[in-house]
């Protein structure tokens, strides 16, 4: 999830907490109240993503890619990264003088390990990918719900643009509700429909931070963010159950690993796809979109940003034809021995296998290329694709305990 979102995520949570949390019992003035409320749940709503301090910058993209969302996107470093930010608060505190009740440093507290779980559970909903259960479990558990810019959570924060008092943050809020009607009817990945739907929110939401008092403004921006959570994650599991069913007729002797899901911006109704399945050697990645209801809007009418990408992959066509709910848009097929082959014999490969779901290999410039088909969106090495050396003089070092999203598929029988 961009950050932009976790900020306007947190800022509604901290409006909504400044509006409901009892200060019968409380210390504080007003004004501090709420900036600790809000510094805390905006600040705190971002600061798990920290962990590209040593991943993006002045490491390579193996290292961004194997530890961003690690550690700090965890149930253990979120209790961390709240315990810190509480000390920091009750520190300030101390620091300006200013005397706290039990009611308040309890309440400081329950905010401070609710923001970083925020981050965590938004970032939980699309398909990239969390792990927070580490040690205990390591595996990726991916929400494969929500896109991962999208723009109904910033409408959804609308009322605050009324709400804060800072006027430079209300201009802020504007700003970002403009974008986001521009981006839906701008960059050609939302139908006129659901961009005017989108708009009509807009303006309900705003009406309801003008007219309504604050503290129901906050509710309904608070409730307009659940809202979206829910429709995407129920329409993400009946999109996922859907398409188990058809690839199962389509293709009834195969044994399927996965389906990476992606909804389009705005839009409940169009996934991309792409199917992870096995027949016995033959491993392949069948590459797709589907629409949820067909006969409103097929899946050749849904948007569709990456089907002329000149990718990395050599899709080829699928022999299966295409229906109004499932638009196949290419595959490709690998040697489940060959993949077991090259991780198991070339160290780069198998630490590459630690984040990679829909995993690929290519030849590329007489070398093997690994990548992942989720992100593949260029010919050469992009942001997900590594060049393998034959013997590399260096492997790669401070491997996390991540499973690999495909042991079931490099493991030997």
């Amino acid at each position: 999830m961009d950050n932009l979102t976790h900020s306007l995520i947190g800022a509604v949570v901290a409006e909504a907490a400044v509006r409901f949390i009892p200060v019968v019992k409380s210390t504080l003035p007003a004004s501090t109240r709420r900036t600790l409320y809000f510094s805390l749940l905006v600040l705190g709503s971002n600061v798990p993503d920290l962990d590209l301090l040593y991943t993006g910058i002045g490491g390579d993209k193996l290292s961004y890619m194997l530890h961003h969302r690690g550690h700090t996107h965890t149930l253990i470093g979120a209790m961390l990264i709240s315990a810190l930010m509480h000390v920091c608060a009750l520190g300030w505190l101390r620091w300006r003088s200013i005397a706290s009740s039990s009611a308040d440093r309890r309440w400081l507290g329950v905010l401070a390990v609710l923001a970083p779980l925020l981050h965590i559970g938004m970032d939980a909903t699309n398909s990239y990918g969390v792990h927070p259960f580490w040690p205990l479990d390591n595996r990726w558990f991916y929400g494969d719900s929500v896109f991962i810019i999208e723009p109904l959570f910033w409408v959804a924060a609308a009322p605050l643009a009324l709400l804060l008092q800072s006027r430079l943050a209300r201009i802020a809020l504007w700003f970002v509700q403009l974008i986001a009607v521009i981006l839906a009817f701008g960059s050609g990945l939302v139908p006129l429909p659901l961009a005017s739907t989108l708009l009509l929110l807009m303006a309900a939401l705003l009406l309801l931070g003008w007219r309504a008092s604050a503290r129901s403004a906050a509710a309904g921006s608070l409730a307009a963010i659940a809202g979206v959570v829910v429709m995407f994650l129920v329409a993400g599991h009946m999109a996922e159950r859907q398409i188990s069913t058809v690839t199962a007729v389509q293709f009834p002797r195969v044994s399927l690993l996965d389906n990476v899901l992606t909804p389009s911006p705005v839009n409940p109704f169009c996934w991309d796809v792409i199917v992870v399945q096995l027949d016995q050697d033959s491993y392949t990645l069948r590459q797709g979109t589907f629409s949820l209801a067909p006969a409103l809007l097929p899946a050749s009418a849904c948007p569709k940003p990456s089907a002329n990408a000149q990718t990395t992959a050599m899709l080829t066509p699928v022999a299966i034809a295409s229906s109004d709910s499932l638009q196949w848009q290419g595959e490709v097929v690998m040697s489940r021995a060959g993949l077991q082959t090259l991780t198991g014999s070339n160290c780069e490969a198998a630490a590459f296998a630690v984040f990679a779901r829909a995993l690929l290999i290519t030849r590329e410039q007489d070398r093997w290329m690994i990548g992942d088909l989720r992100f593949d969106r260029e010919p050469g090495p992009g942001f997900a694709e590594l060049l393998l050396d034959a013997n590399p003089a260096v492997c790669p070092g401070n491997i996390p305990p991540w499973t690999p999203p495909r042991s079931d598929l490099l493991r030997q029988n």
